[in-house]
């Protein structure tokens, strides 16, 4: 049996635990090993190892990163947080265009980000829209909503206000 593990890396800029240097320093390779390092770190916190060297398959890195471990890192790919505002410019899964749906992490779904769970969510939606265009009685695919805590209604209040005042969020630190 094989799984495959899907790992954004969020901080760039930060130095890691293996290396001390920041992911924007290190070469693909030491990016690799550093991530894996604190995998490692993360799961095996229990004194049971869950994730041991020998686990691992192989790994990649998005060829659309570049220049890490040079002066002049680079993203050529915009992922993960989609650009603000950009949302209600995004299709959704069923179109005009009879016989044509779309899936993908570009397909406005309520999960925002360009993630495996949005792209999954639009092709469950792209499903049910042709199942319901051609009448099929077939079950359709469950669609679950976004979960949001009414608890943080208030702190999402407040940081749309601040937005809109132009004002950082208030929990920016930088």
């Amino acid at each position: 049996m094989s799984d495959c593990l899907s790992v954004d890396i969020s901080e760039w800029d930060k130095p890691g635990i293996l290396y001390g240097k920041t992911a924007k320093q290190c070469t693909r390779e030491e990016v690799a090993r550093e991530v894996w390092a604190q995998l490692k770190a993360a799961l095996n916190d229990t004194g049971q190892t869950v994730l041991s060297d020998s686990k691992l398959h192989s790994w990649f890195l998005d060829p659309g990163v570049s220049g890490i471990g040079t002066p002049d890192p680079r993203n050529e790919d915009e992922l993960l947080i989609h650009p603000t505002g950009t949302f209600h410019n995004r299709p959704t899964a069923a179109t005009r265009i009879p016989n044509f749906y779309l899936a993908g992490d570009y397909v406005a779904v309520p999960i925002d980000l360009a993630t495996m769970e949005g792209a999954n969510t639009s092709g469950r939606l792209a499903a049910n829209a042709l199942l319901d265009a051609v009448g099929s009685s077939a079950a359709r695919c469950t669609v679950t909503p976004l979960y949001s805590a009414p608890e943080l209604d208030l702190l999402k209040s407040t940081d749309r206000w601040r937005y809109r005042l132009g004002l950082p969020n208030a929990f920016d630190l930088g």
